[in-house]
């Protein structure tokens, strides 16, 4: 058994050796098809530490890339690109897995009327990230994924234009230190148009989307695996036209109708649609004068829920929320005197039904932004204004909005600051006010020859006024310094809030949505920290360094269930360049884990050496 395996080792590791060897040849052209192929072959010996069970190998890796055409270019062309035991070493979790695939693209008569393209891509055990909140580093997963898609146009002078679209992706990943699965497959349909007639130009559009997912109860936050199926139909049409002074005109309309089904452990389901109209006027009266007017209706909340909540999967259905209808109409005007003072007014009316009550406002606002010409204040510029919203009860009360940005060289400092604030802003339903603020501030110095430093912070909060534990906040911090061929760098960052599940991680829920627009129990609160530094140089010529360190915590409360999270991520690379011959080498340490407190954590430790050399085949 031994002396066989030990056969086996020595043909690869010489196969891999010949493999380096071999010359390089020019493009080939067999039967009108002209091929260019290049790549990387190496060998590499690999070790591995999961949960206490060590595992060694050696064998082959790289990648190539094959490109050609068949009689011209623009006839036929393609691309395959396929990778073998690859090291993700350039990726957040290092070499913790080798991750095999290959991408491919086909594209046909392109440059005619008729252009048209065909891809499809596979990779097999991939390290992903499954976000958390806000925090710097996510939970690391393992999967697969794979995707095919097609499209055609027919592009023919004088007629329509038409557009198709159709394409499958599908995958399954697993949070490292769990047993769940999740998995998900999305089929997308498109269909879009455009013609000019008589001065407008006018567009088109289907869309069709269907998707099928599973989550598993860890990451759901519920004892059983969720199983979410969901479908959506979108109709779209437009048409835009030139306006005497300068202006321009549009009117659109679109309508939306989804059906899901969500099971827990209890069945629900829901369907209906949107309906939306969108018109806009901006003209040019004057040269110094720009207005606009504008007016929006739609009949129903989904249309205005953010995509990543909607298309996420998980959480991110909507409920029932009966009848919502709205209807806004707006007229903007923008002045600018002289050239560091430019001056807006803006009047607006909403009238709303929303949970069997009807709304109604109407906001007036000013504002003004200067910017500052002193010698001492040169790069601040600020902007201020006010909001004030009167309803049939009588007048709310102002709102204020403001912005201060600055951006200066100062005593061999490069500085930038910005900060703005609003307050009592009417957002999606009128009965809702909210409050946000965010800042950053960077700045920047060269300390010597070649050197440099770096450091930045910043900020943001939002949330609804009137309902307690709506607010999201997140704060970073983050530093660098660069010495010659050397760098060090580091970050913290802290996010609380409230957050949707969904196939891809933990989305926040945006600030101007109601908290009643999602289903109950699939909001959560969540708490993460994480912080990390990382090292890299170059002490010799054509050898680089690199070893990184990060950690991150997180918990969510949820009333049926409450979940803790520790990541710990120790990565290095070393690379060395010979001529065409490269010594790679790559070290990751993952210790991670997930679930009540005490949970034991799963520990992951995998390095690799070889080396590997580039080819230009032909």
């Amino acid at each position: 058994m031994r002396l066989r395996m030990g056969i086996r080792v020595g043909w690869r590791l010489l196969a891999g050796i010949l493999l380096l060897a071999l010359p390089s040849v020019a493009q080939v052209e067999v039967l009108g098809t002209t091929m260019g192929l290049s790549g990387d072959i190496g060998t590499s010996y690999n070790g591995s530490v999961n949960q206490g069970d060590s595992s060694h190998s050696l064998g082959l890796n790289g990648d190539a890339s094959l490109t050609g055409s068949y009689y011209n270019p623009n006839f036929l062309n393609f691309a395959v690109r396929p990778y073998y035991n690859r090291a993700q070493s350039n990726s957040l979790f290092g070499a913790i897995t080798n991750t095999s695939g290959v991408n491919s693209t086909l594209n046909l008569f392109g440059g005619s009327h008729f252009p048209g393209t065909i891809s499809y891509g596979k990779v097999v055990n991939s390290s992903g990230e499954y976000g958390f909140g806000g925090a710097g580093i996510g939970l690391a997963t393992n999967g697969n994924n794979q995707g095919f898609a097609v499209g055609w146009s027919a592009l023919v002078p004088g007629l329509p234009t038409l557009s198709a679209s159709y394409s499958i992706n599908s995958g399954s990943s697993s949070i490292y230190g769990t047993e769940q699965e999740s998995s998900q497959t999305d089929h997308d349909l498109t269909l879009t148009s455009t013609y000019m007639l008589a001065g407008f130009r006018l567009a088109g559009g289907f869309s069709h989307r269907t998707i099928d997912g599973t989550l598993s109860e860890l990451v759901e936050g519920v004892q059983e695996p969720v199983e979410s199926n969901s479908a959506t139909n979108n109709y779209q049409v437009s048409a835009t036209h030139s306006f005497p002074m300068s202006g321009a005109f549009s009117l659109s309309y679109s309508r939306t109708g989804y059906d899901y089904s969500f099971h827990d452990g209890n069945n629900s389901s829901n369907s209906g649609g949107s309906d939306t109209v969108n018109g806009s006027l901006n003209f040019r009266p004057v040269n110094k004068l720009s207005v606009g007017v504008s007016g929006n209706y739609t009949d129903s909340l989904l249309g205005s829920l953010p995509e990543p909540v909607v298309a996420g999967g998980g959480g991110g259905t909507v409920t029932d929320l009966g009848t919502f209808r709205s209807f806004m109409v707006g007229t903007d005007a923008n002045y600018q005197p002289i050239n560091s003072l430019s001056l807006r007014a803006t009047v607006s009316h909403v009238q709303q039904d929303f949970l069997g009550q009807s709304y109604g406002a109407t906001q007036f606002g000013g504002s003004a932004n200067y910017n500052m010409q002193h010698n001492l204040l040169t790069g601040l510029s600020f902007s201020v204004g006010v909001v004030d919203t009167a309803t049939k009860e009588g007048n709310d009360g102002l709102g204020f909005v403001g912005s201060l940005n600055y951006n200066r060289k100062f005593r061999g400092w490069d500085m930038d600051a910005n900060f703005s604030y609003s307050q009592d802003v009417a957002t999606l339903v009128v009965v809702y006010t909210s409050s946000s603020y965010s800042y950053v501030t960077n700045a920047r110095r060269r300390v010597g020859n070649r050197s440099y430093f770096m450091a930045g912070y910043s900020g943001s909060h939002s949330g609804f006024t009137a309902t307690p534990g709506s607010s999201s906040s997140a704060q970073r911090v983050s530093s660098s310094f660069t010495y010659n061929r050397y760098s060090l760098n580091g970050f913290y960052s802290k996010s609380t809030g409230t957050a949707a599940f969904t196939g891809n991680g933990l989305v926040q829920v945006p600030g101007n949505l109601p908290p009643e627009a999602l289903p109950p129990g699939s909001v959560i609160l969540f708490n993460s920290k994480a912080y990390g530094a990382n090292a890299s140089g170059s002490p010799i010529k054509r050898l680089n360094l690199s070893l990184g360190y990060a950690q991150a915590t997180g918990d969510t409360i949820d009333p049926l269930a409450t979940t803790f999270t520790k990541t710990e991520l120790l990565n290095g690379v070393m690379q060395y360049r010979l001529r065409k011959i490269y010594l790679n080498g790559g070290y990751t340490h993952l210790r991670q884990s997930v679930g009540t407190p005490g949970t034991a954590p799963i520990s992951v430790t995998t390095y690799y050496i070889g080396f590997s050399r580039w080819f230009n085949f032909f």
